[in-house]
């Protein structure tokens, strides 16, 4: 090759470079917004650096989306009949062409295909009964009617001939609003319980928590543009920068917004045998002010009071979705039909059937998401959550509803969790709060301290705090606030409450020791490199490998793992703990505690952990729970029924 050619091609790969980078990254900071500031948190209390939306170090790990199986189509748009009232009534109406259908398999006549219909509802973790209600007919014009009170129905049509399935579907069938309700307006706004009311001109506030698994601040400002344009746009809302992780997990991250409780906490109230039904539920208080309440969650094997829980022996909601969802699981596990977005359709699609309850009376919903989410890095969910939000605005729903749209933690899983963005981001879920835009003048000193917390320390209890304020509007007044503003500012920073009302601020002293958040998830921390070689991060690792060990040591067939390598290691000093001893001048006191933080690869297999430890004086002990971040899953790790150590488990053969 010539030297002019050999300079049009490295220009040619120059260009092509380039025209990737702009792609990557400055394409997704305009759709995402550059991130200004050198710090998402900046106050005496914590100091949280700022991070990238996109840079050149992470590009790679976001360079395509794949199209993946789980995301070919909804099972909706498969399903034979369509739920739909008429006269307060449900009926199934079939939505394809008769003639159609009767052409494709050969039929003669509707009579040579036969459709069963049966109750449903779960017995235990991803096991439903079905209760036979017989056989009906497909007779013109294909509308049928629903049993009276049968809410949840499983039907199966044969084809006779060679009896073969023809449709196999679930529905849920929510009891419409009483006729009265119906007749009241949009517009207007009653309790479902005729003995409240809204006597002192503080209309009740719905709230709706809509959840997505695994999803980072900075990862939906990557992945959801089109939700983020819409929330940005044409939403009343505050974003928030500084909301920092509680506990490993869902469960961990969110009993104490729905209770106040902390996990450890949350334990007296339940066992195997009670369930979780002791559980003092936030939406059990809105419950008994008259709101309509519902639940649900989409991937039923990894429900948050099911998986490693037992479940409720009661329906603690007005509408449980839990019991449809296990259906449609099993349903498609029987099909061995692997959709994603099947669920995740499904549950908003019961948000949908709510509606007409939901323009006409105070409501509390909880609704969690993961398929199409969680440990992926896809677009497939962005216009389904624009759209959602959007039908949301269009009948009116966000004219009278506190919407809290998040996650509960970052990515857990896969290569970018195991590159220090990955490992910050981990502990920064998204959170977005929206709100009727009247609230801005009605109650301007909430709204204005709700605006102000952007950039503070949050949690979750500071969430449950939140709800239980919004249960009470008329202490959403300035009078009131000022009251509880003042009484807040006086209290010794560390008196500070783990749980802080959003609509009140939030003490810039706070730190995440009085936030009640371990130091292995705390986001103030400043991090500095040390060598793997270092004897103290080797100390670190034998110990978070011993540790695990420890927990599987009484099941035999788990073989004991060994350190192979450490990927990396920091120290990580909490920014307040500097601040407050440079304030002090006392030398002495800097880094007198430690805490060393280590992703290592252990053997047998190809696994990697992450543990923190914490050194004081002479000694050096591990610190919160130890962590799976991927690896080798060829090895079956299910040998042992115990889903809070099968991570930790690698199967004898």
């Amino acid at each position: 090759m010539g030297e002019k050619s050999f300079r049009k091609l490295g220009l040619a790969v120059i260009l092509s470079a380039l025209v990737l980078y702009l792609y990557l990254f400055i394409g997704t900071q305009q759709k995402a917004g550059k991130i200004r500031n050198a710090f998402f948190v900046n106050a005496p209390g914590c100091r949280i650096e700022a991070m990238d939306v996109m840079n050149p170090r992470i590009a790679k790990y976001f360079k395509r989306e794949w199209p993946h199986r789980k995301f070919h189509h909804s099972c909706l748009s498969t399903n034979w009949f369509h739920a739909e009232v008429m006269d307060r009534n449900w009926y199934l109406k079939l939505v394809p062409d008769m003639d159609r259908i009767l052409d494709n398999y050969g039929f003669n006549h509707e009579g040579q295909i036969h459709c069963y219909w049966s109750k449903f509802h779960s017995t235990r973790h991803l096991e439903s009964t079905l209760i036979d209600l017989g056989r009906f007919n497909l007779d013109y014009p294909y509308v049928i009617k629903v049993p009276k009170d049968v809410l949840q129905l499983q039907v199966t049509c044969y084809n006779s001939l060679i009896n073969t399935t023809l449709c196999d579907e679930s529905h849920y069938f929510i009891s419409p609003p009483p006729q009265n309700l119906l007749a009241i307006p949009p517009t207007s706004f009653k309790f479902w319980n005729k003995n409240m009311n809204t006597k002192g001109g503080n209309s009740p506030i719905s709230v709706m928590i809509v959840g997505l698994d695994s999803v980072s601040h900075l990862q939906f400002l990557r992945q959801m543009p089109k939700t983020l344009a819409y929330i940005r746009k044409k939403t009343s809302h505050v974003e928030f920068w500084g909301f920092n992780k509680i506990g490993v997990n869902s469960y961990q991250n969110l009993i104490p917004m729905l209770t106040g409780l902390s996990e450890a906490e949350s334990q007296k109230y339940w066992n195997w045998k009670k369930k979780l039904d002791d559980l003092p539920l936030i939406w059990k208080d809105y419950k008994a002010a008259g709101y309509n309440t519902s639940w649900g969650e989409d991937w039923a094997p990894f429900s948050m009071f099911h998986d490693g829980k037992p479940g409720f022996a009661k329906q603690t909601t007005d509408h449980n979705f839990h019991d449809l969802m296990t259906q449609v699981y099993v349903q498609q596990s029987r099909i061995k039909m692997d959709n994603a977005l099947c669920f995740l359709d499904v549950l908003m699609e019961m948000n949908y059937k709510l509606l007409p309850h939901m323009q006409r009376y105070p409501f509390f919903s909880f609704y969690w998401w993961g398929n199409g989410v969680h440990d992926y890095m896809s677009r497939f969910v962005d216009k389904r959550f624009e759209r959602f939000l959007k039908r949301l605005n269009n009948v009116g729903i966000l004219n009278n509803t506190i919407i809290i749209f998040m996650s509960d933690h970052g990515i857990r899983w896969g290569n970018f969790r195991q590159s220090y963005q990955g490992m910050i981001e981990d502990s920064q879920p998204f959170l977005s709060i929206l709100y009727p835009a009247w609230m801005r003048k009605k109650y301007p000193m909430a709204i204005k301290n709700l605006a102000g917390n952007s950039h503070s320390l949050v949690t979750t209890y500071d969430l449950h705090e939140t709800l239980r304020h919004l249960l009470h509007p008329k202490t959403l007044e300035d009078e009131s606030i000022t009251l509880k503003s003042e009484e807040l500012s006086t209290r010794n920073a560390s008196l500070i409450p783990r749980g802080v009302s959003l609509f009140l601020p939030i003490p810039i002293e706070r730190t995440c020791d009085t936030s009640h958040i371990s130091s292995h998830f705390c986001l103030c921390h400043k991090q500095v490199a040390i060598s793997v070689d270092n004897p103290i991060a080797m100390q670190s690792a034998n110990i978070i490998v011993n540790s695990i060990n420890k927990l599987i040591e009484e099941y035999p067939v788990c073989k004991p793992l060994q350190l192979e390598s450490i990927v990396s290691a920091q120290f990580a000093v909490p920014e307040s703990l500097n601040h407050i001893n440079k304030k002090k001048r006392h030398k002495s006191l800097f880094y007198t505690e430690k805490d060393i933080l280590v992703r290592l690869k252990v053997k047998p297999g190809i696994s990697y952990f992450e543990g923190m430890t914490r050194i004081h004086k002479n000694s050096i002990h591990l610190i919160g729970d130890v962590v799976r971040l991927g690896g080798d899953n060829s090895n079956n790790n299910d040998c042992i029924q115990n889903p809070e150590l099968n991570p930790f488990c690698y199967c004898s053969l």
